[in-house]
This record gives C-alpha cells, structure tokens and sequence, in this order.
C-alpha cells in the first residue's frame, strides 16, 4: 500500500508539472500576442463595432481609449470628427461634454466640503441671498397658483436634484421662464456659457421665478448645477472656470478641459450631431469672442438644421 501510494504521489506531480507547463507556455504565448494581457482579438471587436456604427450612419465618429493600470491597451479613432468638412476622427480630437460638467461642479462643492467652508445642510440662501424666499407653482383646478416652499433649498437638495428646479420647460411655468429669458422657449436658454452677462444675474433671476416641487419631495432634472456653479464662484472668491482649472483639470493634466477653446485648439473640436429619424444631422455651430478666449455655441433650434 506504501509502495503504491508513493508511485501514485510520483504519477500526479508529473502530471501536475505537465499541467503546468502548459499552463505557462499558453500564457506565455498569450502575452506575446496581446498588449497588457488583452486578447487582440477581443480588442479588434471594438474596431469592426465602432466602424459598423460609422458605415451605418449612426455615429459620424467615435474616439475609444482603454486603460490598464495607467497604460494605454487601446486607443482608436473611427470615422470623421468633421464630416462636411471631410476632417477625420483623431485620437487628440476635442468633444464638447455638455452636462458631464455637472460632474466637475459636484466635485468643486465637496471639495469645499471637505474643506469646511461649506456644509450639504446649508440653505443656498446662506450663499445667495435670492433663494431665501422660493416659491413653486401648483396647478389649480382654474388656475396657476404660486406658492411659498415649505422649507429652504438646501445644497444637498441642489445635489440629489430635488430641490423641484426645472429647466422651465414644464408648461406650467414655461411662459413665466420665457419672459426672464430662460428655458428653451428662449433660444435654448437653459445654457449659461453663451451668456455676455455674469451668471450671478442668471441665477437670481431665476430665483425669483417659481419652482415646479416643493424642496425635497421630487426628482427634477433642471438649473441644479448651474446655482452650485455660482456657490463655489461666491464661497471660493474665483470664477467656476478658474477653480476647474487651478483646482481640478490643471492637477490632473486635463489641459485640453476648459469652457472655452484658445484659437489654436479649435482645429481639434469635433462637430455635433444629431441622430433625427434614419439619419444623423450636422449642428452648426459658430464661434463667438469672449473674454477667456473662443468659444463655440449651438444655434437655437430653428437655425440648427
């Protein structure tokens, strides 16, 4: 019984060092083939995808970029950053993030947060004097009728989007948006960039108009960012574009990341478009001046097509 146990142990180390010689030569065989132990196989998937997606008119084009351990497995352009103007995609092409600015904001105020210069209880009001008295707009049976909020706006309810601040494009209170210039009725007048006057204007503007919830009791996607935007300009003493920069895009190496393109960037900027029905559809653009440098704006609706 010895004996066979011994030739027994003898059999499966043998064949376990078979196993795993195997196992090493595969692996062996599959780092020489991939980049950072990606199948390129698996990788050249998203090739054929992202150019199906171009030859089908879905996207006009596409930058995709994978990471592993802050090494570059992947980087691919497909299709055209200009299509008109026969410009094609490239790796270093510069897109405009639209709301994912939401996310930069968010960062600024808990970075002030954890700073202590500011608290997510907070009424808005403690910074922007405006909001000490909001009201909402609730629809009667004969009537619109506006009424005091139950409580103040907190930063916390700017945050979760809850502070019942629409974009104005609830009919309710669409009309009374589109008299102080805000809302889409206004030219797409939920953007603030585009603007020549001081955002602090803006906001307290659209203080004065009703809300579309009571504080706390709904989720409403609308100008919740934009008045987080101007509480870090008020608590932190500098523009929102100067604490992104200096305090957050600057740190991290996100140089291309600015509200406006220098001239000798906009080459870079990629167009926008728009998927309508069974094809996509160029939105025009045209540069403006303004004091940080150039930007780029999308024309209202009825001049976009």
């Amino acid at each position: 019984m010895q004996a066979k146990g011994v030739e027994y142990e003898v059999r499966m180390v043998r064949i376990l060092g078979i196993l795993l010689v195997l196992s090493t030569t595969a692996s062996a065989q599959l780092d020489r083939t991939t980049p950072l132990g990606f199948s390129e196989e698996r990788l050249a998937r998203i090739d054929r995808v992202l150019q199906q997606y171009v030859d089908e008119q879905q996207i006009a084009g596409a930058v995709a970029l994978v990471l592993r351990d802050g090494q570059v497995a992947y980087d691919r352009a497909v299709g055209w950053s200009d299509k008109e103007a026969g410009r094609k995609m490239t790796t270093d092409a510069i897109s405009r993030i639209a709301s994912q600015t939401k996310a930069l904001t968010c960062v600024a105020i808990m970075m002030l947060v954890e700073e202590g210069k500011i608290d997510l209880g907070d009424p808005v009001s403690r910074y922007l004097p405006a909001f000490a008295k909001t009201t909402v707009a609730v629809k009667t049976d004969t009537r619109l009728a506006i009424v005091p909020a139950k409580r103040a706006i907190t930063i916390r309810d700017l945050l979760t989007r809850t502070a019942g601040i629409s974009y104005g494009t609830d009919s309710l209170v669409a009309p009374l948006y589109a008299a102080k210039e805000l809302g889409p009725a206004a030219g797409f007048g939920w953007y603030t960039a585009d603007k020549t006057e001081a955002i602090g204007a803006t906001i307290d503007r659209l203080a004065a108009l009703p809300f579309v919830a009571q504080p706390g009791e709904a989720f409403v996607y609308g100008y919740n960012t934009d008045i987080l935007g101007y509480v870090v300009e008020r608590v932190s003493g500098v523009t929102l574009d100067e604490f992104f920069r200096s305090r957050i895009t600057d740190p991290l190496g996100m140089l291309d990341t600015s509200f406006f393109l220098p001239a000798t960037k906009t080459p870079r900027l990629s167009s926008v478009r728009l998927w309508i029905g069974a094809q996509d559809h160029l939105l025009r653009q045209r540069a403006y001046e303004v004091e940080l440098g150039v930007g780029v704006r999308d024309l209202p609706a009825e001049e976009q097509l």
